[in-house]
């Protein structure tokens, strides 16, 4: 290991890389960038992404450095050059998803998946609901319904490294073993996969995906195995002494977030600052027992806006907003807006809560829970509670959840029952 001193954290600078703007493009402004004053060196996902990607969170392989950065030798050079200036170097970390790119075999786990199903190796690396798919899993990437696709003649046989796949346009699945034979409609009625339309995506995803991202599928870190697989490298070179920090992508879409932040934090040298990207809301704070030096600062940013702002443009704004029909009741708008993500953007997600709930609840009518079920979502005033499985709920959390069955049993006092079933 490295015993090189790490610099204080008084400022980062965020370079944003991709295929237009690597490791060296990146080395280019250090000088720069000392001169500036600023402290470290923050880089977006420096992993493996889908071609052409412009962040770098759309991850395909946790083994590699991005060739299209510059590689593994470009950023050694890059965070060579940044310690000799006595700048250190923070690395964005994505541990929530990965993606679902075209062709899917550039996603090595998720192909394997897609070749062998639910008893796959890789298949615990991702959060599928495989019983409501019927041990399938949906994609509902075709433009029409497979009926139709296979009609018009757009699912096409195909070879790659000397095995059958399906082609779909830019997209290609792999055929499982042993059921290359029959009409193409009987073939891939025996994969482990299903197609659908986009407009099946509803009923047919059964994988948890980056909001309503539906290339970006869940990938299940709190598994142990699954985050030394994803988290190796990035490690190998932070005890080697590249990489000073990390800054964690998106953390409450995991499972566990302080069981992983504990888990990462294990694995880092002592003192290694790890910071969230965590939107707070009002008054709330980050967990206590996080181990966490802080959040990326969407609160500061906050409130340096509100600095900034001019309060006198308000009387402005909301006569415009007016004027356009916006409703005068901001408690109302986010409502409504809470209310069209359930019933729209994220309806896998809630149908996916709704399954668990009957299962939990079968005395009570599957049509009443997932009513009850949506307005305790509505009325939820902070991005998650942190129940975390098999530990006693805190207080918090408890209070987060009690708060709001109060308001949606104001809401909806028809719903007593169900609300305060589920």
């Amino acid at each position: 290991m490295n015993n090189r001193t790490v610099p204080v954290v008084t400022g980062t600078y965020r370079l944003q890389l991709h295929a237009g703007f690597g490791f060296e493009d990146a080395l280019a402004q250090v000088p720069y960038l000392s001169r500036l004053g600023v402290s470290h060196l923050y880089l977006s996902p420096i992993l493996t992404a889908v071609q052409g990607s412009m962040h770098g969170y759309d991850v395909l392989d946790h083994s590699r450095v991005s060739e299209a950065l510059g590689g593994e030798r470009s950023f050694r050079e890059l965070c060579e050059a940044a310690h000799a200036r006595g700048l250190g170097v923070v690395v964005d970390v994505v541990p929530n998803h990965m993606a679902v790119p075209a062709p899917e075999w550039a996603n090595a786990p998720l192909w394997q998946v897609l070749r062998e199903g639910r008893t796959a190796a890789t298949a615990g690396w991702f959060d599928i609901d495989w019983d409501a798919g019927e041990g399938r899993l949906g994609l509902p990437m075709l433009g029409d319904t497979l009926e139709r696709t296979l009609a018009a003649g757009e699912l096409t046989r195909d070879q790659h490294d000397g095995e059958p796949v399906i082609r779909y346009h830019e997209h290609a699945f792999p055929v499982s073993p042993s059921t290359d034979s029959g009409d193409l409609a009987t073939v891939l009625a025996r994969q482990h996969y299903r197609l659908a339309s986009w407009r099946e995506r509803d009923q047919v995803m059964n994988y948890r995906r980056f909001f309503e991202v539906d290339q970006l599928i869940g990938v299940r870190v709190e598994d142990p195995a699954v985050f030394e697989a994803t988290h190796r490298l990035l490690l190998d070179l932070h005890h080697e002494g590249l990489i000073d920090g990390f800054r964690i992508d998106h953390p409450d879409g995991l499972a566990d977030p302080e069981g992983y932040l504990a888990r990462l934090a294990d694995a880092c040298v002592d003192g290694t600052p790890v910071w969230v990207e965590k939107v707070l809301e009002g008054e709330e704070e980050l967990p206590a027992p996080w181990q966490t030096a802080g959040t990326t600062g969407y609160d500061a940013l906050q409130a340096i806006s509100s600095a900034l702002v001019d309060p006198g443009t308000t009387a402005v704004l909301s006569g415009t907003w007016a004027e356009v029909g916006g409703a005068p009741d901001l408690d109302g708008v986010i409502e409504e807006c809470k209310r069209h993500a359930a019933a729209d953007l994220l309806q896998p997600e809630v149908n996916r809560l709704h399954r668990r709930a009957v299962e939990s609840i079968p005395h009570l009518a599957p049509d009443r829970l997932r009513e009850a079920l949506v307005e305790l979502l509505v009325a939820t005033d902070v991005y998650r509670a942190y129940v975390r499985p098999g530990h006693p709920t805190s207080v918090l959390a408890r209070a987060h959840a009690e708060e709001a069955l109060s308001r949606a049993r104001v809401r909806r006092p028809d719903l007593g029952d169900a609300l305060d079933a589920v």
